[in-house]
């Protein structure tokens, strides 16, 4: 070895596994010098004596950057638990055959090393995800590489490599595919040259000229559709449910068909074919109730507070804290904003398509006293001051708009805001299915929907921009991702909801918040106006203004606290809509409460069922 000094390692009990660090931590002076081959007297030769003369319970192994020329051929059974390997700039010319009893690896960093070969023994490990074998001097890799049933990244950048394995092209879990710089006749060096997408293009489609099917796993969710009662049609032995519904979409006289999918669309009213409309359905839907339920673990917290007690890159619901506000609810679960957008699609359910204020203001007096007994609730849970003194008027089951009304009639000068807050904006998410062709009917209802409770005119443009927003990307008419044209729906949904407010000021002010471009511009901590009508609207604009993923977008809202489960609930529903169900990480779907989750599918299911969507 040479000069590092390497310390004992400690026995490691089961719990307390951790990474094994020697790597050399190079600064960008050094990392020129030993890529060049001036190497350190630091660097280390072999693998420490130290980890080959014990067993020792490491999961990650990092000795990067030195001078190693082989692995020792008892390293699988000192370290039995290793799922992450980093020998990157290192001097190895083979890697032992023993290398394939690491059955726990997963990722093989071990690029700009010397390889001329791989051992066939590296088929043995079943768990590998990624390897890097990019910079080496590779001639050949095992034939059967493809076969492996978990690799889904692998990376022969800059090898002496004449083709590739057929093999790979029949693979059903590989993704990335990287090969440039090689040598290589089959696939042509061009092809390989062009990227990822090319060469497993090539690959897969010379496997179709063999007659070999390549059934590719792709990285979507599945939503488990249930459907309810099927129509009635009139196609000659029909193949598939979508003609089903292309059937019944034109047969607009068949009313057993109409009484069994009131809100079936006209034919040609969205640019989406059934499947990805039904896909954005469900994607605004879970978008909702998963930035509410990641919402509740920042609410009320400055951003400092968020970043003390989460870590952004890993954020789940068990990370969410216990305390006094947090423990109403266990991770996993959704708040009041979801809540209500749950009990609208209930009420739909229930008046087949009709939306109806006084049925609404009856579930929600009932979720005002007892929550919802199917989940195990035992009280109800009211956040917003408005819903408080409106939901317990004796007189508010009767005419709730009068009681609504009268709230803010008697509103002192001195309190403006008291009842402009976002409380209701949540319902007007799902009303923006229903007559989503028809804005104008659209607008009606999330206006009705929300004077139930909030009669502020701030508080009813908020939700019929929000409703009108959903049915503009279900019609799918402008392109959100060209700013343009997402700007045109903006302005559209805007024309909308201006009418209901009163003056100019109040046009000016939700004109101001509905043109922020990023979330530090919508201030989410402003004082007094943490939970504003206007606020989650402006966060789920500013979020489609980004343009970024769905997981980085709702991270980085949460993480800003405030009314973080108001804001995330429109913001999770507006990229949920944008990217469709399929794509929202898979992670955040199925670490939701899995009673709240086949609660809520039951629901999912009856609203496509009326929509006649297959």
């Amino acid at each position: 070895m040479g000069n590092t000094e390497v310390k004992d390692f400690a026995p490691v009990q089961a719990h307390e596994r951790k990474e094994l660090d020697l790597s050399r931590k190079v600064t960008h002076k050094q990392y020129n010098r030993h890529a060049q081959g001036n190497y350190s007297e630091n660097c280390l030769f072999e693998v420490p004596w130290a980890v080959r003369d014990s067993v020792l319970l490491y999961e990650k192994m990092d000795i990067s950057f030195h001078r190693i020329m082989e692995l020792p051929v008892e390293l699988p059974l000192r370290l039995p638990h290793l799922s992450f390997i980093n020998l990157s700039y290192n001097q190895l010319e083979t890697l032992p055959e023993s290398f394939g009893l690491l059955y726990h690896l997963k990722v093989a960093i071990l690029n700009n090393n010397r390889l001329k070969s791989i051992p066939d023994s590296l088929l043995y490990l079943v768990k590998l995800v990624k390897i890097d074998l990019s910079n080496n001097l590779l001639k050949r890799i095992p034939e059967n590489l493809g076969k492996m049933e978990s690799l889904k990244k692998l990376n022969l950048t800059n090898n002496k490599l004449r083709r590739l394995p057929g093999s790979l092209g029949q693979s059903a879990v590989l993704e990335v595919l990287l090969a440039k710089k090689n040598r290589c006749e089959n696939p042509p060096q061009s092809i390989c040259d062009e990227g990822s997408t090319a060469a497993l293009s090539y690959l897969r489609k010379q496997c179709a000229q063999n007659g070999i099917v390549v059934d590719v796993k792709k990285n979507v969710n599945e939503f488990p559709r249930i459907r309810g009662n099927q129509l009635s049609h009139a196609v000659p032995n029909p193949q598939s449910a979508l003609v089903e519904y292309i059937q019944t979409q034109t047969d607009t006289t068949n009313t057993p068909s109409r009484i069994k999918t009131p809100l079936l669309p006209p034919i040609n009213v969205t640019t989406f074919d059934v499947h990805e409309l039904r896909d954005r359905v469900i994607g605004l839907i879970y978008g909702a109730a998963i930035g509410d339920a990641l919402g509740i673990a920042t609410e009320n917290m400055k951003p400092d507070e968020c970043q003390f007690h989460y870590d952004a890159d890993t954020i789940n619901y068990c990370d969410i804290i216990r305390d006094e506000h947090r423990t109403k609810w266990k991770p996993g679960d959704w708040t009041t904003d979801f809540d209500q957008v749950a009990l609208v699609l209930e009420s739909l359910a229930h008046w087949a398509g009709v939306v109806d204020e006084l049925d609404i203001a009856k579930r929600l007096s009932v979720w005002n006293t007892d929550g919802v007994k199917e989940l195990g609730d035992v009280e109800g849970i009211v956040a917003c001051n408005t819903m408080s003194k409106v939901l317990n008027d004796p007189r508010f089951l009767e005419n709730p708009h009068v009681v609504a009304k009268e709230l803010v009639d008697n509103i002192k000068d001195e309190e403006p805001d008291a009842f402009a807050d976002n409380g209701a904006i949540s319902r007007a998410i799902p009303l923006g299915i229903p007559h989503f062709h028809n804005l104008e009917e659209v607008s009606v209802n999330a206006s009705r929907i929300c004077k139930a409770t909030h009669y502020d005119p701030r508080c009813v443009a908020a939700s019929v921009m929000v409703a009108c927003i959903v049915a503009l990307m279900l019609q799918g008419k402008h392109d959100i991702r060209d700013p343009d044209q997402f700007e045109t729906l903006v302005a559209n949904a805007r024309d909308m909801s201006f009418p209901y407010l009163e003056d100019k000021v109040q046009r000016d002010e939700m004109e101001k918040y509905i043109r922020c471009k990023d979330f530090d511009s919508v201030n989410v901590h402003e004082p007094e106006r943490v939970s504003f009508a206007f606020k989650p609207l402006a966060c789920g604009l500013a979020a489609l203004r980004l343009r970024k993923d769905f997981r980085t977008t709702i991270t980085d809202l949460i993480m800003l606290g405030g009314d973080s489960n108001a804001n995330g609930c429109i913001t999770g529903a507006f990229l949920g809509c944008q990217t469709g169900y399929s794509k929202i990480p898979t992670h955040w779907i199925e670490s939701l409460r899995e009673p709240q989750v086949k609660w809520i599918n039951v629901r999912i299911n009856l609203l496509l069922d009326m929509m006649g969507i297959p």
